[in-house]
């Protein structure tokens, strides 16, 4: 148990997912500084109010690794540091010495996917043995997490002559509303029961690093939200999504560069399965017809993933190659659900199977333990600041 501890950690729904939902101690949510506003590429590392920091004993860092305070953990998703600026080979070593001196306390990749890249980068980025080993030592892998239902899990309220598909993202092009999109127009051209919610502010182009620079390109998608089998929300409450996913049959992420999906276990704790692509950590933990359906990704060529270059993204080649990806996605995932439109049997064996892997892997209870002895353990050798607190008990979300 890790009670009487101040935790600092920054707001906002990655660490929502990421952190503890289960709470013995106390814990300090703020703003953190995004310097990457003032200049691109800074997006690996942040500083916190002085006042906050005094405050507190330990900071539960996401992605930025903080340069005030106490020591910290830190939790990542994809690659850490974050050095994704042209011109970042001393920022990068600095950042490095960060996360190699005592103030950093553990390493946290919230996916396999994550922890294998990072230790790819200590290889790339030419570190001394000594220092992979050390970095190695203190990383760790924790899934995000979610509260699940002990008792019953939410029943089905799909119905049984039309098939309901949900997707949820801002990023309408890279996480696949596009393609949402196109399977709805596929089954309204083929007569297909087939209906689609689509939940999206629709940002997409120039500033989405997977898309066409012109957004244009993808308008045809958008005048798509119109069909007649489609309801399109441009934003909803989080009850109303879940809501959405209770009566869904699949929700659908079949996106072009993700490193998660946190909308997934949202979906699979409802016992709804997902139809995504196999890409990012995804394929740790949605099997193709067992709990979900996946499909191929879309790779940009002579890569292992989607990671076009920004002058590429300009090019009429690379809008051709983004719709071709969109109508190949759109169409596997079709003939997808058509096979689950005839075996009834298959589909709810594949719901509970969905529950199944979210209690496994996601519940908050489980998190809540190894988050309470990281912190405990991170603070082992370090002296408190402040007397034992009265424990806050569970913290109802």
């Amino acid at each position: 148990m890790a009670e009487g501890i101040r935790i600092l950690a920054p707001v906002g729904y990655p660490w929502e997912f990421t952190g503890p939902r289960i709470q013995d101690y106390e814990i300090i949510r703020r703003k953190f500084i995004p310097f990457d506003r003032l200049r691109q590429g800074w997006d690996g590392f942040t500083f916190f109010n002085p006042i906050d920091v005094v405050r507190c004993d330990l900071i539960h860092a996401f992605n930025r690794i903080p340069l005030n305070g106490p020591p910290y953990v830190i939790g990542f998703e994809s690659h850490l540091p974050r050095t994704f600026s042209p011109d970042g080979k001393y920022y990068r070593s600095y950042l490095y010495k960060k996360l190699l001196s005592e103030r950093c306390r553990r390493i946290v990749a919230i996916s396999n996917f994550a922890k294998q890249n990072f230790f790819t980068g200590l290889h790339v980025d030419g570190l001394p043995e000594q220092e992979r080993e050390l970095l190695i030592s203190k990383t760790t892998t924790r899934y995000p997490n979610i509260r699940i239902d002990s008792g019953t899990p939410p029943r089905f309220q799909g119905r049984s002559d039309i098939l309901e598909l949900t997707f949820v993202g801002s990023h309408f092009g890279r996480k696949g509303g596009c393609v949402a999109a196109r399977i709805a127009e596929l089954a309204h051209e083929n007569n297909l029961p087939l209906r689609v919610n689509i939940i999206s502010k629709l940002q997409m182009g120039r500033a989405i690093w997977t898309d066409p620079f012109d957004g244009g390109v993808l308008e045809p998608f958008v005048k798509m939200l119109t069909l007649p089998n489609v309801r399109y929300y441009k934003t909803l409450p989080n009850r109303d999504v879940l809501a959405l996913f209770d009566r869904s049959h699949f929700s659908l992420l079949t996106t072009f560069s993700d490193t998660f999906g946190f909308s997934v276990i949202e979906s699979m704790s409802r016992g709804t399965p997902v139809l995504c692509t196999a890409q990012g950590a995804l394929p740790e933990f949605v099997s193709d017809k067992t709990n979900g359906l996946m499909i191929a990704p879309a790779l940009t060529p002579g890569l292992s993933h989607w990671g076009p270059e920004t002058d590429d993204r300009k090019t009429p080649k690379f809008e051709k190659m983004y719709r071709d990806e969109i109508e190949r996605m759109a169409v596997e995932s079709v003939r997808k659900l058509e096979a689950i439109l005839n075996d009834y049997q298959g589909y709810m064996a594949m719901r509970a199977a969905a529950m199944v892997t979210c209690k496994q892997l996601f519940d908050a209870r489980d998190a809540a333990e190894f988050w309470s002895d990281t912190y405990r353990t991170a603070l082992a050798t370090y002296p408190r600041k402040y007397p034992p607190l009265v424990p806050a008990g569970v913290e109802k979300r």
